[in-house]
């Protein structure tokens, strides 16, 4: 059923125009008329040319098609007829049955007593539990204070049972500086997590050899690209980060940007805000404010302050003069504080 693919259609248009389209009555008309959709199909008709597994026959076809027939067809193609190939890891983990089925009861069921609750299961070493607990401890809700130490001892619990997070945690937690750093441990557990199958595990083993944190004690740039294209492969969306810098570090700074602009559609507020920087550069200062937007609609958590900090520099010196905003202190003011810059 072709209408089922409308609303999809419609986000693509969405990502390509940076505006929000709604299903109506007029929707295909929209799509079939949309130039920069046209684009996009010619390109991948492009890609279809050089690729010996399509048939020109096929190739013509979609020639012949409106944008909306048209982007259908290759979406089929793609996901049902030419697989692509992916970048496969075997992941061995083994579930715990009965473990899981006492940690879930806790996990669906149980309100205040929550985490009493996840600690008396702990204390029984649940790896599920504890790897919980260690969470919780590490963004200080169970005390109201975070407590790395607390942390690092409930996920190497769960890491002695082949946790796949918790081993990542332990190692991370080392090279953070947030626990005692001893090379060793923190060596076994990161290359744990990525016999388990970790995006983390291998975007953080690529920065230990950028960084020179290894047995040989050495940079090594290209294992470190090595490593932080698989976990790209996972689609971490981290390691797209790092390739980026690197690349940057170069000074190949388009390179750098492909990958800075694929973290930032995964809504990473740090890439979102470099997007903001590259348009600034630019001089597209429009695109640039709506990446700094994007950069601060993201989880608390998440954001990075320098969005805030240059949304503060639009209110208080751009005004309406580049994205048709009001000079604003006010709002200057309460972005430059959420920042946290201090001049």
């Amino acid at each position: 059923d072709k209408k089922l693919y409308l609303d999809i259609i419609l986000s693509i248009l969405s990502i390509l125009d940076n505006k929000i389209y709604i299903k109506d009555n007029n929707s295909l008309d929209i799509i079939n008329h949309n130039n920069k959709l046209k684009r996009v199909i010619n390109d991948i008709i492009n890609i279809c040319k050089k690729d010996d597994n399509i048939d020109n026959e096929f190739i013509e076809k979609i020639k012949k098609l409106n944008n909306y027939e048209g982007i259908i067809e290759l979406l089929n193609y793609a996901i049902t007829e030419n697989i692509q190939p992916i970048y496969k890891q075997d992941i061995n983990i083994k579930i715990n049955e009965k473990e899981l089925e006492e940690y879930l009861k806790i996990k669906l069921y149980y309100g205040k007593s929550y985490i009493n609750s996840l600690m008396i299961l702990a204390k029984k070493d649940n790896m599920y539990a504890c790897a919980d607990l260690a969470a919780l401890e590490y963004d200080g809700l169970v005390n109201g204070i975070r407590n790395y130490e607390s942390s690092y001892s409930y996920y190497l619990k769960a890491a002695l049972k082949n946790h796949p997070k918790a081993c990542f945690m332990v190692a991370y937690l080392m090279l953070n500086n947030k626990v005692k750093f001893n090379f060793d441990i923190m060596w076994k557990y990161l290359n744990k997590s990525i016999e388990l199958g970790s995006a983390a595990g291998y975007n953080t083993l690529g920065i230990c050899y950028l960084k020179g944190i290894n047995r040989e004690n050495k940079v090594d740039i290209e294992k470190a690209i090595k490593y932080f294209k698989i976990s790209s492969e996972y689609g971490y969306v981290y390691a797209f980060n790092n390739l980026g810098k690197i690349y940057e570090t170069n000074n190949e700074i388009e390179k750098a940007y492909e990958f800075y602009k694929i973290s930032a559609d995964m809504n990473e507020s740090w890439a979102l805000n470099k997007m903001g920087e590259y348009y600034r550069k630019k001089k597209d200062f429009k695109k640039a404010y709506m990446y700094y937007t994007k950069a601060i609609n993201v989880p608390n958590s998440e954001i990075n302050k320098y969005a805030y900090y240059n949304l503060a520099k639009y209110y208080y010196e751009k005004g309406n003069i580049y994205v048709n905003i009001k000079r604003d202190s006010k709002k200057a003011k309460y972005y430059y504080e959420k920042s946290g810059m201090k001049n």
